[in-house]
């Protein structure tokens, strides 16, 4: 690769409006002193002052100043987030090939997609077993890191808008709601009352003790744990703002102890 590389992509993506900024050679740190993708630009003269004082830095793309996302699937950790894509295909959700996508050096994957609604979260780690999605910054081709450089799949794809579906997923609570007009005279069971319980949430200050009683109700239903813990995860996806995803998982786990 030649030295300048990286130069001639910040320098162009620069020009299409995309704001960059730089990591630390072979890694992913922000430069010594910078604050990161807080100091992503599109102003040219800047850039090339960043490279010519690190040469060898890698690049970085500031993704919620250009209305972009990437599904980040990692392949170098326990879950191999490229079966996940398959398994998520089987249930018909298929991310779109014919969209910009890089490959990373763990041989990873990153899709490339455009939105146009407001995107109230940054990132969210595990929106499935191996994916996550990623609306604020992103290491990009040509970097290095290990030794091992990022490179485009389909150097020429155009970046695709993101599917519905993905979405609905990342965003649950921002579904189209429509409760048909005979529902409201159906008899309520107590199975439906922890079902209402479990889409109308709670008030920021009684998340935990909210998600600790809705996780032992769901679990007196006889629903698998696998079952009640996703149920767990999408009740937490409706609160404003969620809990981590460690307090969650530690709610479960207390709970499952006590049965």
């Amino acid at each position: 690769m030649r030295q300048s590389a990286v130069l001639e992509r910040a320098l162009q993506l620069a020009s299409d409006g995309i704001a960059v900024f730089p990591f630390t050679p072979d890694s992913k740190v922000p430069l010594k002193n910078s604050r990161g993708y807080l100091d992503a630009t599109t102003d040219q003269q800047t850039i090339a002052g960043w490279f010519e004082h690190v040469p060898r830095a890698n690049l970085g793309m500031r993704l919620d100043a250009s209305g972009l996302l990437v599904v980040d699937v990692d392949r170098h950790g326990k879950t191999d987030g490229v079966q996940t894509l398959k398994q998520l295909k089987d249930q018909g959700k298929q991310l779109p090939a014919a969209t910009y996508i890089e490959q990373t050096p763990n041989n990873g994957l990153h899709y490339f997609f455009k939105y146009n609604i407001e995107l109230p979260i940054k990132r969210k780690i595990g929106l499935y077993p191996g994916i996550d999605m990623l609306a604020d910054f992103v290491l990009i081709a040509p970097s290095v890191v290990n030794g091992s450089a990022y490179r485009a799949i389909e150097p020429m794809n155009e970046i695709a808008t993101a599917p519905q579906w993905l979405l609905n997923d990342l965003l649950p609570s921002k579904r189209t709601n429509r409760t048909p007009a005979h529902a409201t005279h159906i008899r309520k069971t107590w199975a439906g009352s922890v079902l209402d319980d479990l889409v109308t949430g709670t008030s920021e200050g009684s998340r935990n003790s909210y998600l600790t009683s809705l996780v032992g109700k769901l679990l007196r239903t006889g629903c698998q744990s696998a079952t009640a813990y996703e149920l767990l995860q999408l009740a937490n996806d409706h609160l404003q703002p969620p809990l981590p995803d460690k307090e969650v998982n530690t709610i479960f786990k207390s709970i499952i102890k006590r049965i």
